[in-house]
């Protein structure tokens, strides 16, 4: 969910996210808002300490907004602090146009992963993030640490990659006009070198990325565009680096991908992506 009030998170060169603090916003609602910010990029539990350093608001007002968050359900009280309510949950699950897109692609998701037995992912682009909105994670030696919901900036990953080479101008100009961070080492963050990959990617219609986001895990992605040449999302298989075979990965991605496109065209035609 996208408020327009927080930045996104700066990435470091370990692989973790820094999170940015948010811009200021006086009002009631900026403010509260600016708290499920910092909780849904956290990812976890913050306490009132916590929140407070990340909105940059006084403790005072943290504890009061809070309090009231909970009584909405929009905020849990744990242990740990507060995290999400059950009502984000549902508020997002009704999310109209990611919805449809995650009920076509869940059948070909879960036939991947069944037969290949890895990790598979499908995404979103927003703004320069991708949203991971689905995941059926594999069972097998190493664990990719991302979660539905969790956002990842779109250059360092292969899904973002995938959807940026099918986006408008526009959306590549947001890219590229900005600083390109690090999410590893090994994060192509020249402008020249991410233009070549995504022209690759138009040509080919897969995106591979090798620890670019997280050191020791390989991607490969393909987007999921309509008729009409609008990319609605992408999907993705990843696996440790140490077995990972674009060869053999990429006509599946791909052709899943195509499948998905296919599946929305017939089952949700009046929707405008």
């Amino acid at each position: 969910m996208k408020t327009g009030i927080a930045s996104r998170p700066s990435s470091t060169v370990d692989g973790q996210e820094g999170i940015d603090h948010p811009v200021e916003d006086k009002s009631v609602m900026g403010r509260g808002l600016s708290l499920l910010e910092a909780l849904s990029r956290a990812g976890r539990p913050l306490s009132l300490a916590e929140l407070s350093r990340e909105t940059r608001l006084p403790k005072s007002t943290v504890h009061r907004l809070s309090a009231q968050l909970v009584q909405l359900r929009l905020l849990d009280r744990v242990a740990d602090g507060f995290c999400l309510g059950l009502r984000m949950f549902e508020w997002g699950s009704h999310a109209e146009r990611q919805r449809h897109l995650r009920m076509a692609a869940i059948p070909f998701l879960t036939e991947m992963h069944s037969r290949l037995r890895e990790t598979v992912h499908l995404a979103v682009l927003d703004g320069r993030d991708i949203v991971y909105i689905e995941k059926i994670e594999s069972h097998r030696a190493v664990h990719c640490p991302t979660y539905v919901g969790d956002r990842k900036p779109a250059h360092a990953t292969a899904l973002g990659k995938a959807m940026l080479a099918f986006s408008p101008r526009e959306a590549l100009h947001t890219t590229f006009n900005n600083p390109l961070t690090l999410s590893t080492p090994r994060t192509v963050i020249t402008p020249g070198m991410l233009n070549q990959q995504l022209q690759k990617i138009r040509e080919t219609r897969v995106s591979i990325e090798i620890e670019e986001s997280f050191l020791g895990v390989a991607c490969v992605a393909a987007p999921i565009v309509d008729s009409a040449g609008v990319v609605l999302g992408a999907i993705s298989i990843v696996t440790p680096t140490f077995r990972f075979d674009p060869n053999k990965l990429a006509p599946e991605v791909r052709t899943a991908a195509r499948k998905i496109a296919e599946q929305l065209e017939v089952s949700h035609p009046a929707i405008a992506y």
